[in-house]
């Protein structure tokens, strides 16, 4: 079935508000840690806790922000969650001290909508075309992500870091006005369920834990990339064009590749070549000499292998939640995905606090360490990718 006009409206202004604040996610993580250095009292870890501090108190507050909406109505808590995102992007914008930039990322993350946002999707669309509203709000959050790590390093160079904040101001204030005059209505459900009960459930587990795997390696990369880059001596003007080049493959390949498994029934193949392309990555760095040969090499199988996830993790999660509690069951999802990024960011900062441990280069052992978590998770696995017929 396809989305008649009321759920397309809906699906596509959650979308849209999703896919500006998560921007603001995407457009600082490529080039955060190149630039937190530079404030007033800055230091490795605590470029690495800004970065972090926004994705720890996203994961915080999604289970409040949920119940304030329960309480209150979703336009309201989102619109409150916007103005907190916007007057955080603010205070960010006019930080010179490492400690200030700090409490603006923190404020940013107290406007955590994500639960509030996939309630108003779940309550505005049939369970039929469920599958297909998230699959829209899924590309457009993809989309995002592509965009913004190529925006972020061009504006960055192009004007400067703290520009980036205002980019983010203005992209919270549209969103607030968007959702102050499209905003879906809340809707009262109109079949009760007398009892919910929630058991554990191991496929939902598994995806929970890709959710944090996925975003704790990809946030480690994140902090650790431009710093090589720069490393090797070259200009941080040039971030941009490495990003488009090592990106180019995996939006290439990627999509339709997944497509191609999905039609064979055998999507299995590209989970394993997934996690194949991550290990590689780290492995080829380490066997190879620092140049700019192994860092492309290091970048392109990386997002080879972060892009299937992030292609695949959502469908998963679709097709294991059941229609009853999807808002209920995407929740922990993306507490996972955002505890995954505050860990990851804080941890590299950690690390980078020294350049040597027990002899071994930091960044050899950030690649040890990687490449330890992506066979932890390849251990604990993913549930199998099957799509449920339609019994109709």
């Amino acid at each position: 079935m396809s989305l008649n006009k009321s759920e397309l409206r809906a699906t596509l202004v959650v979308s849209l508000i999703f896919s500006l604040r998560l921007l603001g996610l995407f457009i600082l993580l490529p080039v955060f840690s190149l630039y937190a250095s530079e404030y007033n009292h800055s230091s490795a870890f605590l470029a690495g806790i800004a970065i972090g501090s926004y994705s720890l108190a996203q994961a915080i507050m999604q289970i409040p922000m949920g119940y304030l909406s329960d309480k209150f109505g979703r336009k309201k808590i989102v619109i409150f969650g916007l103005i907190l995102f916007s007057g955080g992007s603010l205070i960010c914008f006019y930080a010179n001290e490492i400690d200030v930039l700090i409490v603006g990322r923190i404020i940013q993350g107290l406007g955590a909508i994500s639960s509030v946002g996939i309630a108003t999707l779940s309550e505005n669309t049939s369970e039929e075309n469920r599958a297909s509203a998230f699959t829209i709000m899924g590309i457009a959050v993809g989309g995002s992500f592509f965009i913004g790590f190529l925006a972020g390093p061009y504006f960055a160079s192009l004007y400067s870091f703290k520009s980036l904040f205002i980019l983010l101001f203005a992209f919270g204030m549209i969103a607030t006005l968007i959702t102050f005059l499209y905003y879906p209505n809340d809707l009262i459900q109109s079949k009760k369920l007398s009892k919910i009960s929630f058991k554990y459930n191991n496929k939902l587990v598994q995806i929970y834990l890709g959710s944090f795997f996925l975003s704790l390696i990809l946030s480690i990369m994140l902090y650790v990339f431009p710093l090589i880059w720069r490393d090797l001596g070259t200009l941080n003007e040039d971030l941009f064009f490495t990003y488009l080049k090592i990106f180019l493959p995996a939006a290439i390949i990627i999509y339709p590749s997944i497509r191609f498994f999905e039609k064979i029934k055998k999507v299995y193949y590209a989970i394993n070549l997934g996690w194949i392309f991550l290990i590689l990555a780290f492995a080829i760095y380490l066997s190879l000499p620092a140049s700019i040969y192994s860092f492309y090499t290091l970048g392109i199988l990386f997002f080879l292998g972060s892009s299937v996830f992030q292609s695949l993790l959502p469908s998963l999660l679709s097709l294991n939640v059941s229609s009853e509690l999807r808002a209920t069951g995407n929740g922990p999802f993306y507490i996972m995905n955002f505890l995954g990024h505050a860990v990851g960011s804080i941890f590299a900062g950690a690390i980078y606090m020294k350049d040597f441990y027990f002899g071994f280069d930091k960044n050899f052992l950030i690649c040890i360490i990687c490449i330890l978590l992506i066979v932890l998770w390849s251990s604990i696995g993913l549930p199998k990718y099957i799509i449920k017929e339609n019994s109709q």
